[in-house]
């Protein structure tokens, strides 16, 4: 609880801010209007994401084509590339038959660990690369010169925010390891009996 009042504590000082900064009596600009946008983007994400860990559900999650995949990754990483001035370049390394990810859940643990990485990396461009075989996926993310604290796991009151808490369900859902490799954050999720 504490945790998802603070985050949306933040999200309400985003608004605020951007509003205060906007001259009276003007229309917010484009750049102020697509801040808003993402900073809003990012409040209702905080709340699915408190709503299943309170719930203690999962998203359904459906395998899906690495094209597609990738796609609705790109257009969700978008407000947080907005609030950070950062771009992203996704790419694939794997053959075709391979290439089915699943869904909403690792989609979703992936916008969580982008978005902890992202103030280490002190970056414009963020290169996230995904590989897939017959042991599992990868996802690789460069640069990332360190493994974020609020990526592991630790007691219970340990002070976290909602997506570095969603990070961690998610990935213990995936079975994913993340660790720093050579400036890069890696996750890797194993293939098992119920995730083709």
């Amino acid at each position: 609880m504490r945790s998802t009042l603070h985050d949306l504590a933040n999200v309400l000082a985003g608004v605020r801010g951007i509003i205060d900064l906007n001259p009276p009596g003007q229309p917010i600009n484009q750049r102020d209007r697509d801040r808003l946008e993402a900073v809003i983007e990012e409040g209702i994400s905080t709340l699915n994401r408190c709503r299943h860990l309170t719930l203690e559900t999962l998203p359904e999650d459906h395998p899906e084509p690495g094209p597609i995949w990738r796609e609705q990754l790109l257009k969700e990483l978008q407000p947080i590339g907005i609030l950070f001035r950062c771009r992203f370049d996704l790419s694939f390394e794997g053959t075709p038959e391979w290439d089915q990810w699943p869904g909403a859940l690792l989609r979703g643990y992936a916008r969580a660990v982008t978005r902890q990485a992202l103030p280490y990396a002190k970056t414009d461009v963020m290169n996230i690369h995904g590989s897939a075989g017959p042991k599992g996926w990868q996802i690789q993310w460069t640069p990332a010169p360190t493994l974020p604290d609020t990526l592991t796991p630790g007691p219970a009151d340990k002070s976290l925010d909602i997506c570095s808490r969603w990070a961690i369900r998610a990935g213990s859902a995936l079975g994913a390891s993340l660790s720093c490799v050579n400036g890069s954050l890696l996750a890797r999720i194993p293939r098992n009996a119920d995730r083709p």
